[in-house]
């Protein structure tokens, strides 16, 4: 059988580290490389089902049980799949299943801090997080055809709890691609009038809606405008939020181009895809700050605040200064044109192979 390959999701919903391995699945096949995609088809916004051949696992509601029961019997469909012989997984619930995969080679592709990532969640409580991070350790301890990190954060909290004759290196870091690279860049002047700020956020709590509410509460800017794009159902009651469920990458990237500022509220992201998605359009990053964004700041190019009232200060110090908004976007934009699809695909291949 040749070497060909698939990539495993949780989902299609909208999210950074699904859009980026959908990115590699089509670009594989673009490179005439068989690469097959699988994924739990659960209920919420999805993007535009992708023109590459899929297996999709349906899900019968969203409780955590019956998301672990349609990952187990993909995984099922997985192992007596002989069309495919190298898998590449990101998702650390999908991974618990690989133990099914039978002799197929595994890739792990670690996206944040996996084991944090439940910290706080909203289904199962503190009992289902602690029973999950047991499970996650368990998995480190696995053999894998690789180990693969997008980022030095994610490679550091997976590091933390190996032994120091386990630990992987940077030489096992790939940055993922910003799809917004292909787009065209915003062109607004920020000296009209309202300033348009967008955030990226949802009911995760590590997603910092919570900080954000508390920065728009205490604000006394004017004039200002906040686009928050989310695929959850939101209550925000301020006349001056615009919220948005894009369908699609393009209106996603349409919503970014409206907005002279991205401002980001995470409080811990392994890349931070969409700070950096943002900038490659020319759009001005504000931050509160987390270790993701360690990968792509070392200009000090993303203006970091600590207060609502920082956070006031700061925007008034650039939109009153049109020469220093300029830099800034121009700035963004260079930093965010490193991180192209090509380089991220060749880099993948150039590791597993």
């Amino acid at each position: 059988m040749n070497d060909s390959l698939a990539i495993i999701l949780p989902s299609l919903k909208i999210g950074g580290g699904n859009r980026v391995l959908l990115q590699f699945t089509e670009l594989a096949n673009r490179d005439n490389r068989n690469c097959k995609l699988f994924y739990l088809d659960r209920k919420g916004s999805k993007f535009i089902t992708p023109n590459v051949e899929s297996v999709a696992q349906s899900v019968i509601g969203d409780s955590l049980f019956s998301i672990l029961l349609a990952s187990f019997f993909l995984s099922i469909r997985i192992r007596f799949d002989q069309s495919v012989n190298t898998i590449i997984i990101s998702d650390p619930i999908l991974i618990f299943f690989s133990f099914l995969y039978s002799r197929k080679k595994i890739v792990r592709f670690v996206q944040s801090n996996d084991l944090d990532l439940f910290n706080k969640n909203i289904k199962g409580g503190g009992f289902v997080n602690y029973i999950y991070k047991i499970i996650f350790k368990f998995t480190q301890k696995w053999q894998y055809h690789a180990v693969l990190f997008n980022s030095r954060y994610s490679l550091e909290s997976y590091n933390k709890t190996l032994k120091m004759n386990k630990i992987f290196s940077q030489s096992c870091i790939v940055n993922p691609s910003v799809f917004t690279l292909n787009f065209k860049k915003r062109n607004i002047n920020p000296s009209l009038k309202p300033i348009n700020i967008s955030i990226v956020t949802s009911l995760q709590p590590r997603k910092g809606l919570s900080q954000f509410i508390n920065i728009i509460k205490q604000s006394k800017l004017k004039n200002i405008k906040y686009f928050v794009i989310s695929q959850d159902k939101l209550n925000l009651p301020n006349k001056n939020i615009v919220l948005k469920s894009p369908k699609s990458d393009s209106e996603y990237v349409e919503i970014l181009q409206k907005c002279h500022f991205v401002l980001s509220t995470t409080t811990f992201e392994g890349f931070g895809l969409p700070l950096i998605e943002s900038m490659a359009l020319g759009v001005v990053p504000i931050a509160i700050y987390n270790k993701g964004m360690d990968e792509y700041n070392g200009n000090q190019n993303i203006t970091i605040i600590k207060s609502p009232k920082d956070f006031d200060i700061q925007i008034t110090n650039i939109i009153t200064n049109n020469d220093k908004y300029i830099k800034l976007s121009k700035e963004a934009i260079k930093t965010a044109s490193v991180f192209t699809e090509q380089k991220f695909y060749s880099s993948i291949i150039e590791k597993i192979y």
